[in-house]
């Protein structure tokens, strides 16, 4: 940016999952309020807490690099996990976020509708449940004009995926007893870093 440009400042809403301390504890709750945390919704889902933003920033990235960098200094012990909108999305939340019913996603991924190409389902939970990573939807969508213009995806979603993704190795490697295995897993990171 040149010196006369600003870079003006929207509210990002976003959930971060955390764990390793107890939110709901009135010392942990003054350390968040003492930190700044006034943007801050605490709650719990399925025996998981999580706090729930709408910060005002620049980017989403500047937005989860303030509040994951600050609940981690304000609580010993507590640690982000998993970043939501999460990037994971079924038939059904591909319908929901595009603006489309779930049966013009089940015609686009099959085919049977559109230009073809429709990204492919990175897992099947079950015999009818299929997951897609929703950065390869939105693209796909965007590219052939299908996606709400107010869903435009501008990085979000790749962010958010490739952050989800760095979090769950720093839960997990620390978890791998055997070297050999630990050296497989950093070898892909290694490579994306020298390629940048």
């Amino acid at each position: 940016m040149s010196g006369g440009e600003t870079v003006s400042a929207s509210v990002k809403s976003f959930t971060l999952f955390v764990e390793g301390a107890d939110l709901f504890e009135d010392a942990v709750a003054d350390a968040l309020f003492e930190a700044g945390f006034d943007d801050a919704t605490i709650g719990e889902r399925d025996g998981t807490q999580y706090v729930a933003f709408d910060r005002r920033a620049a980017s989403l990235g500047a937005a989860l690099e303030q509040a994951i960098g600050g609940l981690e200094a304000a609580v010993s012990g507590l640690r982000v996990t998993r970043v939501e909108p999460d990037s994971l999305v079924t038939a059904a939340e591909i319908a929901r976020r595009a603006g489309l019913s779930r049966e013009q996603v089940r015609l686009l991924g099959n085919g049977q509708r559109g230009p073809g190409g429709f990204p492919p389902p990175i897992a099947q939970v079950d015999g009818r449940t299929r997951l897609w990573l929703w950065p390869d939807v939105a693209r796909w969508l965007a590219e052939h004009g299908r996606l709400r213009s107010d869903v435009a995806d501008d990085g979000d979603a790749e962010l958010i995926a490739s952050l989800n993704a760095a979090l769950t190795l720093r839960a997990r490697l620390p978890r791998l007893a055997d070297r050999r295995a630990l050296r497989l897993v950093e070898r892909p990171l290694t490579t994306v870093s020298a390629v940048q």
